[in-house]
């Protein structure tokens, strides 16, 4: 089993639209997949062929003494979804909570997990990047990930030598000057180590979240369609390399 965690230290920055997709796309290339929402938004099966939220999910199982594997269910494209489901409260979930969750899956070797987590620096992101093969960070080409450059260097030097890590600007709007000129300044700020593919607005992603689709198999030829099969080679050639070795006693 590898693990993908995708981060940020921002809201709104597409981090359930990039789970949903990646795991479409991975699966849809013949990769055993489960993808976790660990964000309360609820919203990560809107892509995934649910039309409404869930009306329950892995936090309600977890919250009844139950297993979070309980929840699962699997889509169309064999996506096996655990949705965080509704919660009036959320759960003390302490470390090393989602390692537990996670080393109990019953998946076969290759299967890929991807984790939706909410912004950080909330419990359950934190645990993810601890549990993370590859942590991917999402930025916005906007001035806010412009001023975060420190506080996500620092959230880097943190990560351990076994992990991957990779960087991904979504929101550009060539049309923006004020996103051209954040977008060439994340790309001063982080040479070298984002992803040479972008997430671009674009109008068709809303348009297939709400017949409860991802948009490659609505719209195929749309920019954001062409933007996320690049993210989605970048995450498969990541994972066909070797694991890097744990260090003794790691998660």
């Amino acid at each position: 089993m590898r693990t993908v965690a995708f981060v940020s230290a921002l809201g709104g920055v597409g981090c359930t639209t990039l789970v949903a997709h990646s795991a479409a796309l991975l699966a849809e290339r013949g990769h055993p997949v489960v993808a976790l929402e660990l964000s309360a938004q609820n919203t990560l099966g809107l892509y995934l062929g649910m039309r409404e939220q869930p009306p329950t999910g892995w936090h309600s199982a977890v919250q009844a003494g139950g297993w979070l594997g309980d929840a699962a269910v699997e889509n169309a494209d064999g996506v096996r979804l655990l949705a965080h489901g509704p919660c009036a409260a959320p759960l003390p979930l302490a470390a090393p909570w989602l390692a537990q969750q996670l080393q109990a899956l019953d998946v076969p070797n290759p299967t890929v997990v991807l984790l939706d987590t909410p912004p950080l620096p909330a419990p359950l992101a934190q645990q993810a990047l601890a549990c993370a093969d590859v942590v991917l960070v999402v930025l916005d080409a906007a001035w806010r990930a412009v001023y975060l450059h420190a506080s996500l260097q620092a959230l880097l030097a943190g990560l351990q030598p076994h992990q991957r890590v990779g960087m991904v600007v979504t929101g550009v709007d060539p049309r923006s000057p004020s996103r051209r000129d954040a977008l060439a300044q994340l790309r001063l700020q982080w040479p070298g180590q984002l992803l040479p593919y972008v997430l671009h607005q674009d109008e068709h992603l809303p348009q297939a979240q709400a017949q409860g689709l991802c948009v490659h198999q609505m719209a195929p030829y749309a920019q954001s369609a062409h933007d996320l099969q690049g993210i989605a080679n970048w995450l498969e050639q990541t994972l066909a390399q070797p694991p890097l070795v744990r260090p003794p006693g790691g998660v």
